[in-house]
C-alpha cells in the first residue's frame, strides 16, 4: 500500500509552456481510480475531449469553461463538475491556478504517467 504523501507547495514547478501547465500529483504511482494535481493557465484557448469525470477547484485568477455554446465563468473558489465525455475548451485571458481531481485516473493525459513527484512520506 503507497504511503501518505505531502506534496510542498515550494517545490511545485508551475511555469506554464504554451499556455497550460499541470502536474498530476496523484497519479496512477498511488491510484488506479483517482487522480488529482496543480495546474495553471494563462493567455490560452485549449480545445480538448475530456474521457474522465473532472473537478477543477479555481485557486487565482478568473478562467472559463466552454462547453458547445454554454460558457462558465469561475474565480476563486468556484468549483466545476464536468461529466467524462464533454467537449470542452479551457480559456485564460490571465493566469489561472487550480486544483483538479480526475476519474479514473489512468484516462486523464496528466495522471496517467506513473511519476513519484518529491514529496514527504509517512
Amino acid at each position: 500500500m503507497s504511503k501518505t504523501k505531502l506534496f510542498l507547495k515550494k517545490d511545485l514547478d508551475l511555469e506554464p509552456v504554451d499556455g497550460m501547465k499541470t502536474i498530476g500529483l496523484v497519479n496512477t504511482s498511488f491510484s488506479e481510480e483517482l487522480g488529482a494535481g496543480i495546474g495553471v493557465f494563462e493567455n490560452c484557448s485549449i480545445p480538448w475531449h475530456i474521457k474522465y469525470d473532472e473537478v477543477i477547484y479555481i485557486l487565482e485568477g478568473q478562467f472559463t469553461l466552454r462547453v458547445g455554446s454554454k460558457k462558465f465563468e469561475a474565480g476563486p473558489g468556484d468549483v466545476l463538475w464536468v461529466p467524462r465525455d464533454t467537449e470542452i475548451v479551457y480559456e485564460a485571458q490571465e493566469r489561472v491556478t487550480f486544483y483538479y481531481a480526475v476519474l479514473p485516473a489512468g484516462k486523464a493525459p496528466s495522471t496517467a504517467k506513473k511519476i513519484d513527484y518529491a514529496s514527504e512520506t509517512d
